[in-house]
């Protein structure tokens, strides 16, 4: 009877073991580390690179972004697409999308209208 209980307790623990073990695999398989790779001014259409991401800080607006009591835009292009970014109102000063914003590998990005650059933050995506 007590070598059942022992050996009951003994595949107990190989299954806790097995399970912990398991699961500290699966955690390790799907996370990823991110490493510092360099800081980039983007105005024409650049595409992040394969593993890669950016992380978009900020934008330099144009000259003429913020002229007399207009009210004026700008724009980021990504993957083709206008996204407001900001706006200057004659009632209120200027308004902005918020940022950060990150961005995967693939993606196509590019200073649009009222835009000179865009700050960038890129990062080595590691295993």
């Amino acid at each position: 009877m007590v070598f059942l209980i022992k050996s009951l307790k003994m595949r107990t623990s190989l299954i806790l073991v097995f399970f912990a073990t398991l699961l500290q695999f699966a955690n390790k398989a799907n996370s990823q580390t991110l490493q510092f790779s360099r800081v980039l001014l983007v105005s024409t259409t650049q595409t992040v690179p394969a593993n890669k991401v950016w992380k978009i800080e900020s934008f330099f607006p144009s000259q003429n972004f913020n002229v007399g009591n207009n009210h004026s835009t700008a724009f980021i292009t990504i993957d083709n697409v206008s996204c407001y970014i900001g706006q200057t109102r004659s009632d209120a000063g200027m308004s902005y999308m918020p940022l950060p914003a990150w961005i995967p590998a693939g993606t196509t990005i590019a200073a649009g209208q009222n835009i000179s650059s865009i700050s960038v933050i890129e990062f080595t995506v590691l295993p």
